[in-house]
């Protein structure tokens, strides 16, 4: 009688034990509240990065071409300084689960490159808005076609590996990615997809 009564304390710490840190679901669902503030400021970019394409498109002077370079410079500082938020809080992020923890550092990595490639961007338009007339304009097309060119194709490339490690995540948290067109599962019923 007394071996069957030193087991049970010893399964309820083992117990107690097991269930003190959170959950791989909760792990899961803090990791994608993270992962889907992306999209909020991945939207207002897009919006400006939209907005300065019809300004520069309708540009019709040297003023007009630095006034809407000097958009594209502003809208790529506001993301940069999303993104190094988002980057914090991706860090700040206790994962207990190791196979969530580095996708999260996986996912920081990704988005930290995003970063530095819109700032090489960011850097390639402020030749345009620095360009005193046009000869000076003429003379920094190919040095900008060039750097923005190849960040924007390192750009391309760290997308789709966001969408990879995305769809890995969300595969092994669980959560079903609908298909495109169709609705996301209603809150609460699965785990939440990120994004």
């Amino acid at each position: 009688m007394r071996l069957s009564h030193s087991i049970l304390p010893v399964g309820l710490a083992a117990l107690m034990l097991t269930s003190c840190g959170p959950s791989t679901v909760t792990q899961c669902n803090a990791f994608a509240d993270v992962i889907n503030q992306a999209q909020v400021f991945k939207d207002e970019f897009e919006t400006e990065i939209d907005s300065f394409t019809q300004q520069a498109q309708g540009a019709e002077s040297l003023g007009d071409i630095q006034t809407a370079a000097s958009q594209y410079i502003d809208a790529v500082e506001k993301v940069v300084v999303s993104i190094d938020g988002m980057v914090t809080s991706l860090n700040d992020l206790e994962l207990a689960d190791e196979e969530l923890s580095n996708y999260r550092n996986g996912y920081a990595d990704i988005i930290a490159g995003s970063a530095e490639e819109l700032n090489v961007a960011g850097e390639a338009m402020q030749l345009v808005a620095n360009a005193e007339s046009e000869t000076d304009l003429s003379n920094v097309l190919e040095e900008f076609q060039g750097k923005a060119n190849t960040a924007f194709t390192n750009l391309q490339t760290l997308s789709q590996n966001e969408a990879t490690l995305v769809s890995d995540i969300n595969t092994y948290c669980g959560a079903e990615v609908p298909a495109e067109g169709e609705a996301a599962p209603a809150e609460g019923e699965e785990a939440p997809a990120a994004e």
